[in-house]
């Protein structure tokens, strides 16, 4: 009997240890997973935040655009948006700026608008290559790499034939570029030959004429034919005092006073004094603990321009029936020709900084 006692008593004793071992189990699995938890949720208010900063960078450099519009007619160096912008902070957080104007590059896009070729661009970028020592035939690879048609620039052959053997892709897509980076797909242009060219040109989804305000020197010598970057040091060093007001203001320089009227007519069509095109770098910094700092990037494309807005209205009008021409006739008002739509048109996450 007293055996029996003594087996029940032992058989309660573990049967009470497995509980408490089981419930310690249980109880730590249950912390550990709420832990985990807390910590999730901890990273996505952390990430949301980040986000949330990179929609106020890209609402800042917006407002400074908008901003700087009002003050003055033309785009230059001495405007407040090409100005080092300090962070600006938010607690642990912080969002850095960057705004570089576009239109101080030249737009591969503008050698193919509207269903047509634009001679005078396809001139200056031959010109640009130039410069820069390089084939002056990549223009017209890249024209083609554009167009609608399947033949090839002036020369009548079949693309197909032309550029599946010469270059990194099987077809041509016929569209706009949506990077400078797809450029490694067309004949003539490799790694190299692309780092050579990045600093000059962009690849905007709209006409973009250059901005003789911001552009460098290299591109306003592809102007015209012979002209050095050089001999365009002195239009530089002109503007960092007073920016060029209207594009009538360059002939009156020597070096491009040679051009003949045609001449100046065919290439004001490629220029102007403002920038119809600001690409932004939006930079959120989450400070966190020592050693834990997280960044997000965005890239924002701001546009600034009649024609852009015009071409948007006008699908709308299509869109429906007409509806809204008749409406403005109907007001009695016309659209002020000068009137600039400031708005992003494009933008883009990056987990990491992208060359800028």
């Amino acid at each position: 009997m007293s055996m029996t006692a003594h087996s029940q008593r032992g058989v309660a004793l573990l049967t009470i240890l497995l509980l408490v071992v089981s419930i310690t189990v249980v109880a730590g699995a249950m912390l550990a997973s709420q832990k985990i938890a807390i910590r999730r949720s901890g990273l996505l208010f952390d990430q949301d935040q980040l986000l949330q900063d990179l929609n106020a960078g890209q609402q800042l450099a917006l407002t400074m655009i908008r901003a700087d519009d009002k003050l003055n007619d033309t785009d230059s160096e001495q405007d407040i948006w090409a100005q080092p912008i300090p962070p600006y902070t938010l607690g642990k957080h912080s969002i850095g700026i960057e705004v570089r104007d576009e239109a101080s590059r030249f737009n591969i896009n503008n050698l193919y608008q509207n269903g047509a070729v634009d001679t005078a661009a396809v001139a200056m970028f031959q010109r640009l290559l130039t410069q820069l020592n390089l084939e002056p035939d990549i223009a017209i690879a890249v024209l083609d790499y554009q167009d609608t048609d399947s033949e090839v620039y002036k020369d009548g052959g079949a693309e197909a034939a032309v550029y599946t053997q010469q270059s990194n892709t099987t077809t041509l897509p016929n569209q706009s570029f949506v990077s400078i980076d797809q450029l490694q797909e067309v004949r003539g242009v490799n790694a190299e030959v692309l780092k050579t060219l990045r600093p000059y040109i962009t690849a905007m989804p709209y006409f973009v004429p250059v901005n003789v305000n911001t552009a460098s020197p290299v591109l306003l010598a592809a102007l015209m034919d012979g002209a050095t970057s050089e001999q365009m040091q002195g239009l530089v060093d002109m503007r960092s005092k007073q920016a060029i007001a209207t594009v009538d203001d360059l002939w009156q320089l020597p070096v491009l006073s040679s051009l003949d009227d045609a001449q100046r007519k065919e290439t004001s069509t490629l220029l102007a004094v403002d920038s119809q095109a600001f690409l932004a770098l939006i930079t959120a910094t989450d400070g966190g603990s020592v050693g834990q700092t997280r960044q997000r990037f965005a890239t924002v494309l701001i546009s600034k321009t009649p024609t852009y807005a015009s071409v948007i209205e006008s699908n709308n009008d299509a869109n429906n029936g007409g509806a809204n021409s008749a409406n403005k006739n109907n007001s009695g008002t016309e659209n002020d020709d000068k009137a600039k739509t400031i708005e992003i048109v494009a933008q883009r996450l990056w987990a990491f900084r992208p060359s800028f």
